[in-house]
C-alpha cells in the first residue's frame, strides 16, 4: 500500500514544470516587444498624408484661422500638375509661374506708399545720425531689394563683449521707434573682424557676433516695441568682412551690426 507522502509526491509530478511556466512568460513578453516594435515602424500612410497637409497648411498660411485653407492659385501642388500635364493656362497663371503677376492701381498704390516710407525712413535715419554726430558710424546702405542698415559696433559694444554700452543705449531705442514705424521685417546681423577670441562666454567669434545679434534684437523688443514676429538674429563671425583685416580702422570697419530691411 503507497504512502501518503508517495500519492503527494505523485501529484506534485503532475503538469508542467515551473521553468516552464517562467520560460513561456519571457518568450511572450518578447513577442510583445517585437510586435510593438513593429508596429512602430510601420507607416500610416494616411496619417503621413495628414501631418504633411498640416505642414503645408502651416507653411501657406500666416494666421491660424486659415491654417487649413488653400487659397486659391498659390497651391504649388495644382501648378505643376497643369506643367506636366501640358494644359494650356489662362493668362494669370501662366504669369504666376514665370513670377510675374497682373497688378492693378490698388498694388500700385501700395507699392508706391510702402517706396515712399522707406525713403522717409532713410531721411530719419540719416537726420538722427546728423543730429547725434554719428555720421560715422550710422549708415543706411540703398540695395536693389533690401535696405542695410549699418551701426559700427564702437558706439554700441566694448572690445570683446555683447552687452549693449549705455552711450548706445540711446541711439538704438531712437532706430527701434523708427523702425517700429517702418514695420518691415528685418534681419538683425552680427559680425566681428578675425582677431581671435577664446573667453568663458565667448569661445569663438561665432558665439559673439551672435550673441550681440541677439541683445540688439531683446532691446528694440523691449525697449522701442518692434514687433517680435518681423525681428531676427543672425551671427556671422569674421566670414562676412566689409574690409580687408589688415589694420586697426579696416578690423574696426568689420566689427558691426547690420540691420537688414527688406523692400
Amino acid at each position: 500500500m503507497r504512502s501518503k507522502r508517495n500519492i503527494e509526491q505523485e501529484e506534485v509530478s503532475e503538469g508542467a514544470p515551473e521553468w516552464l511556466t517562467t520560460y513561456s512568460d519571457m518568450v511572450t513578453l518578447l513577442l510583445t516587444f517585437f510586435v510593438m516594435l513593429f508596429s512602430m515602424a510601420t507607416i500610416d500612410k494616411q496619417k503621413f498624408e495628414q501631418v504633411a497637409n498640416s505642414l503645408r497648411a502651416a507653411f501657406m498660411s500666416n494666421n491660424n484661422e486659415g491654417m487649413f485653407d488653400y487659397k486659391e492659385g498659390t497651391e504649388v501642388y495644382s501648378i505643376t500638375q497643369s506643367i506636366n500635364s501640358g494644359e494650356i493656362l489662362e493668362d494669370g497663371d501662366e504669369a504666376f509661374i514665370k513670377g510675374e503677376s497682373s497688378v492693378d492701381g490698388n498694388d500700385l498704390g501700395t507699392k508706391g506708399g510702402q517706396a515712399e516710407k522707406l525713403e522717409e525712413f532713410i531721411e530719419q535715419i540719416e537726420k538722427l545720425a546728423e543730429e547725434m554726430e554719428l555720421g560715422d558710424y550710422v549708415k543706411v546702405i540703398d540695395e536693389e531689394t533690401y535696405l542695410t542698415l549699418r551701426i559700427d559696433s564702437v558706439i554700441l559694444f566694448d572690445l570683446g563683449k555683447a552687452d549693449i554700452k549705455d552711450s548706445g543705449k540711446e541711439t538704438l531705442r531712437k532706430i527701434g521707434n523708427l523702425l517700429k514705424e517702418l514695420d518691415k521685417g528685418a534681419s538683425v546681423q552680427g559680425h566681428t573682424d578675425n582677431l581671435p577670441i577664446n573667453t568663458m562666454l565667448f569661445p569663438t567669434n561665432w558665439e559673439l557676433s551672435t550673441k550681440r545679434a541677439t541683445n540688439v534684437v531683446l532691446f528694440l523688443i523691449e525697449e522701442s516695441g518692434v514687433d517680435p514676429t518681423k525681428l531676427t538674429a543672425t551671427g556671422n563671425g569674421e566670414f562676412r568682412p566689409i574690409a580687408p583685416n589688415d589694420t586697426e580702422e579696416n578690423r574696426q570697419k568689420n566689427r558691426r551690426i547690420d540691420i537688414v530691411i527688406e523692400k
